[in-house]
């Protein structure tokens, strides 16, 4: 029963621990190490930005002779950033939208950095990066893998509804979950609506409720109140007078 036990708790910790050196590498024990210490720091981030699109019509402004003006046409879309690129590995970059895979070597980078667009944001994207050493002599052999996911552009951000909820989460211009049908959006801001609503009367209850309590005890403790108020002022103007008298006695 206790070798059980053991076989378990060994099983347990090996799962437990990322899997960043490779089982049958060429190189020795000291350099895996050190490539292991490399891709660690490999990372990934996104940011929503406009990407240019060719031109376009402006048909809103139309020009004197009834032509329109040629604009410069914008897209949401994604930055993706692969950081802490070295000359010691390279990643490849593939997604589960399309066949494509990209390799990036320290060369194709800015100080480290690979960046890369895509407009693809009509559904939720994972990304896979895979680090393969690129030094000793287990060049070639992955040593790191991980993935993230970019959010998706949410139709129902742009709905009339979203204008005064811009904090529901359906009224999000991206969000990170599969959408919901028209009916189900319905429902939802309704329900959001209507929670919103209950708790502003609940905070407007308080603030009269305070109010109320203050009113009540100016009315049940007026006396207390107005001396309260006669012995600051009897105070204030007794400091007061005690102050001019010191005053024009260190004149004399």
């Amino acid at each position: 029963m206790k070798t059980n036990f053991k076989k378990l708790f060994l099983l347990a910790i090996i799962l437990l621990v990322p899997n960043l050196v490779s089982a049958a590498s060429s190189c020795s024990y000291e350099e895996q190490v050190e490539i292991n210490n490399i891709v660690a720091n490999v990372k990934a981030n996104y940011e929503v930005v406009d990407i240019y699109a060719g031109k376009s019509y402006d048909v809103d402004n139309a020009n004197p002779d009834g032509t329109f003006p040629e604009v410069d046409k914008y897209v949401k879309g994604f930055n993706i950033s692969i950081l802490n690129i070295t000359d010691d590995i390279y990643v490849k970059v593939r997604n589960d939208f399309d066949t494509d895979e990209k390799t990036y070597y320290y060369k194709d980078t800015q100080d480290g950095i690979v960046t890369f667009q895509t407009r693809n944001k009509s559904k939720l994207i994972n990304y896979t990066v895979e680090v393969y050493s690129n030094k000793y002599s287990c060049i070639g052999e992955k040593f790191y893998e991980f993935s993230f996911t970019t959010p998706m552009f949410n139709n129902f951000s742009e709905r009339p509804q979203c204008i005064d909820n811009r904090d529901f989460y359906y009224c999000q211009e991206f969000i990170s979950s599969e959408n919901i049908s028209f009916v189900e959006f319905n429902q939802k801001i309704k329900e959001y609506e209507q929670e919103k609503k209950k708790e502003e009367e609940q905070k407007e209850n308080q603030n009269k409720s305070f109010i109320e309590k203050l009113k009540e005890f100016y009315n049940d403790n007026k006396v207390i109140v107005y001396s309260c108020i006669v012995i600051v002022v009897v105070m204030g103007v007794a400091t007061t007078v005690i102050l001019i008298k010191k005053k024009r006695s260190r004149v004399l």
